[in-house]
């Protein structure tokens, strides 16, 4: 079997590679991503393209096609991440149609639920993708699956199968998201501290394969038991918080955004919601249909992340 992978150089990407070239029936992986994997197995063949460019000529053959590439990190330039993230999906899916792939693979994100007061309970895979609350990276996200589902529509015989992972945390991670969390000062909205669910680096990547492993089509929320409010995320840091009005957090943000003031933040104005309301998701379907148990708790990722800062 021949497999594609777009965005398979990040750390995430890098151990499905591997899990992929440890299945006897894979005999050939095609990488797709700017920059080569850390180490790639032998049955790797990493190709040095941007999903920007047209992908069609790599899927000859393909399978199995998996979905990574996508800017987490916001850029400033808010038409260039577009074009990576919604021009690549469209892209990957029109590439896919050609040449008839069987089954295609997604890891879009918790957040494309949306921040919502709605959300303090878990939801799960049959909760509607809300239009409210976004910023750039968690709209893009929605939008992408809904390219997805049209593409499972058009096309009943292929699987179609969609991961939703929380904030990935751990030792090795390093985004904006715990960025912030480094920040001089960090911010909360007065009244307001959502519940924060993480999944553990490990866990993150073996329940990607699991789900991929398990054939069940639809969406797959990722997230390990438990959850931290955001102070108190904070504090295990020792970090500390600016509480202001939501409103007045959502100025003085898009007022730091626009002045490029990252030593206070590296986020667009309104991801101010997604620490303000929740976003929490049921991990039932993984556990109970993938069959899938997590090693690390919520907490437990917490405190890896920090015990590697401060180690």
């Amino acid at each position: 079997m021949r497999v594609l992978v777009t965005g398979g150089s990040g750390y995430i990407g890098s151990r499905l590679l591997e899990h992929l070239a440890r299945r006897v029936d894979v005999d050939e992986i095609v990488n797709v991503d700017l920059r080569p994997p850390p180490a790639a197995p032998d049955k790797v063949r990493h190709v040095g393209r941007s999903v920007t460019e047209d992908l069609t000529d790599l899927f000859e053959g393909v399978e199995l096609a998996l979905h990574l590439a996508w800017t987490l990190n916001p850029l400033r330039d808010s038409a260039k991440q577009r074009e990576i993230c919604i021009g690549g999906t469209e892209r990957f899916l029109a590439a896919a149609a050609t040449h008839d792939v069987r089954h295609v693979f997604f890891v879009s994100s918790a957040t494309a639920y949306g921040a919502h007061p709605a959300h303090a309970e878990p939801v799960d895979e049959s909760a509607e993708l809300r239009e409210r609350w976004h910023f750039q990276y968690s709209a893009e996200k929605r939008e992408a699956e809904g390219l997805f589902a049209r593409f499972a529509r058009e096309r009943p015989d292929a699987l179609v199968q969609i991961a939703r992972p929380a904030i990935v945390g751990g030792p090795n991670v390093s985004n904006f998201i715990f960025n912030s969390i480094e920040k001089p000062i960090a911010f909360r909205a007065r009244g307001l501290d959502p519940p924060i669910q993480l999944v553990h680096e490990d866990d993150a990547a073996a329940a990607l394969a699991a789900i991929l492993e398990s054939r069940l089509p639809g969406a797959f929320n990722v997230a390990a038991d438990g959850a931290v409010t955001l102070s108190e995320a904070y504090r295990r840091s020792g970090t500390r918080a600016l509480v202001l009005p939501l409103p007045v957090l959502r100025l003085f943000a898009d007022a730091a955004w626009r002045l490029r003031l990252s030593w206070l933040t590296e986020a667009p104005p309104d991801f101010v919601y997604f620490i303000a309301y929740p976003y929490l998701v049921s991990n039932r379907r993984l556990k109970e249909e993938v069959g899938f148990r997590f090693r690390n708790t919520c907490d437990e990722t917490m405190d890896a992340y920090v015990a590697a800062r401060k180690g």
